[in-house]
């Protein structure tokens, strides 16, 4: 049973990243191309129609967002599965392989879809259980019962995102076109790593609130600009998502090649 170096493998994700930078944009800019407009075209008809406020969206702000969302998700993964395959196969997309739609990518979203929903019906389960446990406390103890709910509530929480990243292990698989490793092989190579894999989290979304916390600053001071201020603002959102998907995308292709392949750092 491996043991995984918490600070190494942070290290590894941001360094593998920033020193393949050149690569990601070019197996990414073919995809952002046709991103940026849409996300632009999309989000100033919702401005300029005041749909971006909660209390004004309707069927046909739906219209609008789903097509986008989809159309993001079909991006984002044809990335990262190219992303995988660079960084553990050296594999170089090039020409129209860098708009991957091919079985490995739509199997891709369909384990990340199985994933989430795996998820789902034992956070459902687990929800049920803890609602009862959590009314049997209340009627019991009242409002003393916090003090058992409020950190219950928390393990569950910080269970389901440790489950995820170790299920989520599976993908760089699907991306290497391996259909012998399954959610339960990903499951057993990661066993007995739950704490070092919560600590690899935290840190990796401390490092993504500071970046964030940065572009706000900025995008305060962009947002005065009217109209091409926030056409500059859709542009930057669409910069940040893409590295913070190339970042994720590292993590689990380091996560992967250190239980499974037994790499090192």
């Amino acid at each position: 049973m491996r043991k995984l170096p918490v600070f190494k493998a942070l290290g590894h994700a941001f360094r593998s990243t920033t020193d393949n930078i050149g690569f990601a944009f070019h197996i990414s800019w073919p995809w952002m191309l046709m991103l940026l407009p849409l996300n632009l075209a999309v989000n100033l008809y919702l401005a300029f129609n005041g749909m971006q406020d909660p209390q004004n969206f309707n069927a046909q702000s739906l219209l609008l967002i789903v097509p986008l969302a989809i159309a993001s998700i079909v991006a984002y993964c044809s990335i990262a599965v190219n992303w995988h395959r660079y960084v553990l196969l050296d594999e170089i997309a090039e020409g129209w392989q860098r708009l991957r739609i091919d079985s490995l990518m739509w199997r891709y979203i369909g384990n990340a879809i199985l994933i989430g929903l795996v998820l789902f019906a034992g956070g459902f389960v687990a929800v049920l259980v803890f609602s009862f446990v959590g009314w049997a406390l209340s009627s019991a103890l009242g409002e003393a019962s916090l003090i058992v709910i409020v950190p219950g509530v928390a393990a569950l929480y910080t269970y389901a995102i440790v489950s995820a990243y170790r299920l989520a292990v599976k993908l760089p698989s699907v991306a290497l076109g391996r259909n012998d490793f399954s959610m339960g092989d990903a499951w057993r190579a990661t066993a007995g790593n739950f704490w070092q894999i919560l600590g690899l989290v935290l840190l990796f979304f401390i490092c993504l609130l500071l970046i964030g916390l940065a572009i706000f600053v900025l995008t305060y001071v962009i947002g005065q600009m009217g109209t091409l201020g926030l056409s500059i603002l859709i542009a930057i959102q669409v910069a940040v998502n893409w590295v913070a998907t190339i970042l994720g995308v590292t993590l689990l292709t380091s996560l992967y090649g250190f239980f499974v392949e037994g790499r090192e750092f």
